[in-house]
């Protein structure tokens, strides 16, 4: 494999920005074939770079990639000369410019929205890679014009590619998503370590996730998106000022993880003005507590292509969730289609606070069922209902412990069949 050290192209970690230097490396890799793109050890200071196809971005050890402050930085991907990027394809739907909406912008590829510091777009065999001290610091650059008028850019953005490998590196400090990946197949996401930021991990409208010994210590949700087909969590630890699971899928596997509340980093949303600016990364006024383990989702910046549903979440531990679950349909984030079923199995809930809200609509009720688990009520919430929701299809009960609490009471209409075994 051909490699290509960037410090070979003048990219130097003494403070000066570097993105043409580090450019000019994943270009050249990617005209010779494809290969190692090497990023040594220090703080190299850069804007928006692209990823592209065959080229493994090499973090060694102690590197770090740490992003411009400076949000205007991250749009050098329009004057790509290598894979250009059309005049139409730049052009932004008007009604997302008289608006400035982050749900349609979020939606269009080349929106401001999704600027990053690694970027790919139509790229296959793509790799990021660190080695032990590596880290991708996004420093929460702050952009008065960006999402909530200051999430900046995101650490990682890819649009329409496959074969995605990322591995062994800490995002610290993401000004939005440590990872935003949509339109994409085969990904793993391994041995990766978020901290602080906003959402760890958001795909949508992917195929064929997997997510393995990951850290995610979130000021926002840990793993997000929707209309995912076959995804796979397994022994990953979480850490949520939000919900742990914001997702919507087809076929998902949750196994051997660990969440505990309240969490180190708070939701940045709730700094002042004047701490954005200054890129605070929490204080103690911002919220730390978990909303809860699984907030479905769905709204309409994608027509979802299966039906949701055929999630497990088995073997697990959840310390301090305010819930187990809420499907709020109706709510703007939740109004495209509703969940089919989900399976809780040989889970520990320990310390709930709120009752699982289940509000579907009448075509599509959902179906719950809870096996060998354990749920513990937090002090002084030992009478709240178990579940609140109307349209549920059923509620099977098989063998669960219920601690601190005074039953499984739950209020629901009458032709939901409650099922629960002993």
């Amino acid at each position: 494999m051909m490699k290509f050290n960037i410090q070979h192209y003048g990219a130097l970690p003494n403070g000066a920005l570097c993105t043409s230097q580090i450019q000019n490396a994943i270009d050249d890799c990617f005209l010779n074939g494809g290969g190692e793109v090497l990023i040594p050890e220090g703080v190299y200071l850069t804007g928006g770079l692209r990823l592209r196809s065959g080229v493994t971005l090499h973090l060694l050890e102690n590197a770090v990639l740490s992003g411009s402050t400076s949000p205007e930085d991250y749009m050098t991907y329009i004057n790509d000369s290598i894979e250009p990027i059309s005049a139409k394809e730049r052009q932004m739907p008007v009604s997302t410019i008289k608006s400035g909406a982050t749900v349609e912008s979020s939606a269009y590829p080349y929106s401001r929205w999704n600027n990053a510091i690694i970027r790919a777009i139509n790229a296959k065999n793509i790799a990021i890679i660190g080695d032990s001290g590596s880290e991708i610091n996004g420093q929460n650059c702050f952009d008065p014009v960006g999402e909530e008028n200051y999430r900046g850019p995101h650490a990682i953005n890819m649009w329409f590619c496959e074969n995605i490998t990322l591995r062994g590196y800490t995002v610290r400090d993401s000004a939005n998503w440590a990872h935003a990946i949509q339109n994409s197949q085969n990904i793993s996401i391994c041995e990766v370590t978020v901290l602080g930021g906003h959402d760890g991990f958001d795909v949508r409208t992917c195929d064929d996730i997997l997510v393995e010994n990951c850290t995610f210590t979130t000021g926002d949700d840990c793993i997000a998106g929707f209309d995912n087909i076959n995804v796979t969590v397994r022994n990953c630890y979480f850490e949520s000022s939000c919900s742990i699971f914001r997702f919507g899928a087809t076929n998902m596997l949750v196994e051997n993880c660990r969440g505990i509340a309240p969490a180190t980093y708070g939701f940045r949303g709730h700094l002042s003005y004047e701490e954005k600016r200054e890129r605070a990364a929490t204080t103690v006024k911002c919220r730390h507590s978990c909303h809860g383990v699984f907030l479905y989702y769905c709204d309409n910046r994608a027509a979802l292509r299966k039906t949701p549903g055929n999630i497990l979440i088995r073997n697990c531990k959840f310390k301090n969730p305010d819930a187990i679950l809420t499907h709020p349909f109706g709510h703007k984030w939740c109004c495209n289609r509703a969940l089919d079923n989900i399976t809780f199995e040989n889970c520990i809930f320990d310390g709930i606070c709120d009752p699982m809200n289940l509000e579907c609509p009448k075509e599509e009720p959902l179906a719950l069922y809870m096996k060998y688990c354990t749920v513990v009520g937090r002090e002084g919430y030992e009478d709240i209902n178990f579940i609140v929701g109307n349209n549920i299809a059923t509620v099977d009960l098989d063998h669960i412990s219920f601690e601190n609490l005074q039953g499984p009471k739950i209020v629901c209409d009458p032709n939901t069949k409650i099922n629960i075994k002993k």
